[in-house]
């Protein structure tokens, strides 16, 4: 499916982020651009999509800014020519990803997971008290537990 191009300029940088996000609520479109243009902190929102997303999306947005007085332009390229949305939409190249370093894979055995666990777990069997010398085991009657009879007092 061939993208389109959807343009909107508006009267300051606050007001463009609150568009672009306006705008990426109301359809789904991907922002490529916002950057400033020359004169009076206009900037420039870019976005591309379906041609059905973006005309919603700048519709939306271009009504958010004209309500907050700061529409200047607006423009949705159906389908633009074939340099001129790799021309408008300067996309930095990804960074190849960092080779990571061949590691032996060990077999994960539910004794290995148990050997690599905290060793202090062992002692606090009572889950209610976490006092060591508590003989009461996670799972029994609250009763069972050294400090039961004291609950609530300090």
């Amino acid at each position: 499916m061939k993208q389109s191009l959807g343009l909107l300029e508006v009267s300051g940088l606050a007001l463009a982020i609150s568009c672009a996000d306006v705008m990426a609520k109301a359809a789904s479109i991907t922002l490529v651009g916002l950057e400033k243009t020359n004169g009076s902190g206009w900037m420039m929102l870019k976005i591309i999509g379906d041609v059905a997303s973006v005309q919603a999306a700048i519709s939306t947005g271009a009504s958010f800014a004209e309500l907050r007085d700061g529409l200047v332009a607006h423009r949705v390229i159906s389908r633009p020519g074939e340099g001129i949305l790799s021309h408008s939409v300067m996309t930095e190249p990804e960074p190849a990803p960092e080779p990571t370093p061949a590691v032996a894979e060990e077999e994960v055995t539910v004794e290995n997971v148990l050997s690599e666990a905290p060793q202090n777990a062992e002692l606090i069997s009572c889950n209610l008290c976490l006092d060591p010398a508590c003989s009461r085991q996670k799972g029994e009657p609250r009763s069972l537990c050294l400090h039961s009879g004291k609950r609530g007092e300090e």
